[in-house]
């Protein structure tokens, strides 16, 4: 029989016990839950064991995000195909009951204003020879938030169009008609 002591193992680099690791698992906003599931996923190879501390349709939608962190980890990989399996099971039969896991996201609208702003800025940085890539380390950010204001999906403030400007050399001109 193994004992409460190897159950608990997981947790041996952890400044809190499992009452408490219990309480933030229970609660997928709570700032830690990430952390402390991803240690679960990758230190415990039983499911009994996992969803007594995990809700199912949590770990179902947490799943993909998880994976992809646990991938980057090549001593994870073995555990990402053990726990992929037991997602596609788990999610199979919540399927069949019933519970929704994902919620399909709303549409969002883009007004005219921003595509037209989105389009104009992409127009000046092909124009100028610059990829997404390249405004993006003159900005100090990532490429994929370039291609979400080029894209018109991000909404962006008067200061980051100001930013975007210098980087492109030109000036900003925000005019109310």
């Amino acid at each position: 029989m193994v004992s409460n002591r190897m159950k608990t193992n997981w947790l041996w680099d952890s400044r809190i016990g499992e009452k408490e690791v219990k309480k933030i698992l229970k609660d997928e906003g709570h700032p830690k839950f990430d952390l402390y599931a991803e240690k679960l996923l990758s230190r415990v190879n039983d499911p009994k064991m996992v969803f007594s501390m995990l809700d199912k349709v949590t770990f179902c939608k947490k799943w993909p995000g998880m994976k992809k962190r646990m991938l980057k980890n090549r001593w994870l990989r073995s555990k990402v195909v053990f726990w992929q399996t037991i997602y596609e099971r788990v999610h199979e039969r919540l399927k069949n009951e019933g519970i929704k896991i994902r919620q399909i996201p709303q549409t969002i609208k883009i007004s005219p204003e921003r595509m037209k702003l989105a389009q104009q800025i992409k127009k000046i940085r092909l124009k100028l020879g610059y990829t997404q890539k390249d405004i993006a380390k003159k900005l100090g950010v990532i490429q994929q938030y370039i291609s979400k204001i080029e894209s018109g999906r991000e909404n962006v403030s008067i200061d980051t169009l100001k930013r975007i400007a210098d980087a492109l050399g030109k000036h900003l001109i925000v005019r109310l008609k």
